[in-house]
C-alpha cells in the first residue's frame, strides 16, 4: 500500500489518513478537513507493476525486492493478491517436429505433467500421479507432432497413441541405461547382471543403423546364450495340500530389464532417432524445466503448496511462446 501522504481529498484537496478499513478489510482513508472517508483504489498500471516484480521474484533464484529496494515485508504485502492469480499457457498455432512429455513431483500426492518442444513448453497439467487420464488431457489440447519422446511411462504412450495414430515414439536412452542400472546393479555378485549392465550401457554409442544392428545381435546373443536362467521359475508351494500356489520369476530385476529392452525393440521405440533426425532422450525436459523447477523449489523453500502451484505455473508460462507481458496486459484489474 502507498504512503498515505500521496492521497488527497477529492472535496477539498486536503492530506488524507488512515481511518481503519471497511467490511471487505480494505484500507479506509479520512480527509482531516471536511471529514470525507472513501477507499482508494490502486492504479491498473500500479497493480501490472506490481504483478511483473511479482513474477520476476517468484520465477527466479535471486532477490527481487533487494533489486526493487524494497523491506521485504513491504514486498510481501504489496504483492500478495498475486497469489490469486493463476496463469494459462495459449496452445501453440502450429505442429512440431517432435515433443518431449515427463512429469516432475512436488510431494508424494501432486506432479506437474509437462509437455514441451525444442523450443518452447505447451501445456501443463496437475495431477496426484502420471496415468493416462491425465495425459490424455494434458496432451489433447497440443496439435499431432511427428514423434513424442518419452521415459516410456506406459500413461504417455497409451495417450500418445489414442490421440495420435500416426506419431511415432522413441523411448529416452538415459531412462532406459538408468532404469537398467537401478535394477542389475553396479556391484551385483551375478556376472549376467554386469555383461548386460555393461551391454546396455553401449546404447549411448549407437549413432548409425549400423551400429543399431550389431547392438540387436549382441543382446540376442547374450540372451539365448542364458536364457533358460533368465527364465527361470520359482514355484510357491501350499505346504498344506502341496499344490502350486504361483510361479515367480527368480531373477526378477534381470527378466524386468531384458524384457524392457525386447519390449522397446518390438514397439519401434528403441532406435527410431537414427532415421529421423530426432533427439534420443528426454533432457530438453529433464534439465531445461524439471531442474530449474526444483531450484526454483529450494531458493523459495517454506511457502504453502498453493503458492508452489502459482510458482510452477507462472515459471511454465514464462517459458512458453505466451509473452508474459502480453498475459498480464491482457488481464482485467
Amino acid at each position: 500500500m502507498e504512503s498515505s501522504y500521496k492521497f488527497k481529498c477529492e472535496t477539498c484537496r486536503n492530506l488524507m489518513v488512515k481511518a481503519g478499513k471497511n467490511s471487505t478489510g480494505k484500507q479506509r482513508y479520512k480527509c482531516q478537513s471536511c471529514k470525507t472517508r472513501r477507499v482508494i483504489k490502486k492504479s491498473k498500471s500500479a497493480k501490472k507493476n506490481e504483478l511483473k516484480s511479482f513474477v520476476k521474484w517468484i520465477t527466479d533464484s535471486t532477490k527481487a525486492f533487494d533489486k526493487a529496494k524494497l523491506p521485504r515485508r513491504t514486498f510481501y504485502r504489496r504483492t500478495n493478491w498475486c497469489w490469486n492469480i493463476s496463469p494459462q499457457i495459449q496452445p501453440a498455432a502450429k505442429a512440431s517436429k517432435f515433443i518431449f512429455v515427463d512429469a516432475t513431483c512436488i510431494n508424494r500426492n501432486l506432479c506437474a505433467l509437462i509437455v514441451r518442444d525444442d523450443r518452447h513448453v505447451l501445456n501443463f497439467r496437475w495431477a496426484e500421479s502420471e496415468n493416462f487420464c491425465d495425459y490424455h488431457e494434458l496432451l489433447r489440447a497440443v496439435k499431432e507432432p511427428g514423434f513424442v519422446i518419452c521415459d516410456g511411462n506406459f500413461g504417455i504412450i497409451k495417450a500418445a497413441r489414442r490421440l495420435w495414430k500416426n506419431a511415432g515414439i522413441q523411448r529416452c536412452m538415459v531412462h532406459i541405461t538408468r532404469d537398467a542400472e537401478r535394477k542389475l546393479g553396479k556391484r551385483s555378485p551375478l556376472e549376467i547382471n554386469r555383461i548386460f549392465r555393461r551391454h546396455i550401457k553401449k546404447l549411448h554409442r549407437v549413432h548409425t543403423i549400423g551400429e543399431s544392428e550389431i547392438w540387436l545381435d549382441k543382446f540376442d546373443e547374450l540372451y539365448d546364450r542364458h536364457k533358460e536362467f533368465i527364465e527361470e521359475l520359482t514355484l510357491k508351494i501350499d505346504e498344506a495340500t502341496g499344490g502350486v500356489i504361483r510361479q515367480d520369476r527368480t531373477h526378477k530385476n534381470l527378466f524386468s530389464t531384458c524384457y524392457m529392452a525386447h519390449n522397446a525393440r518390438k514397439k519401434n521405440m528403441l532406435f527410431l532417432y537414427l532415421e529421423n533426425g530426432i533427439p534420443n532422450n528426454s533432457n530438453c525436459l529433464e534439465g531445461g524445466i524439471n531442474s530449474p523447477l526444483k531450484n526454483l523449489l529450494r531458493c523459495h523453500r517454506g511457502i504453502s503448496l498453493e503458492h508452489q502451484k502459482r510458482m510452477f505455473e507462472w515459471y511454465l508460462l514464462k517459458r512458453s511462446s505466451t509473452s508474459v507481458n502480453d498475459f498480464i496486459n491482457s488481464l482485467a484489474f
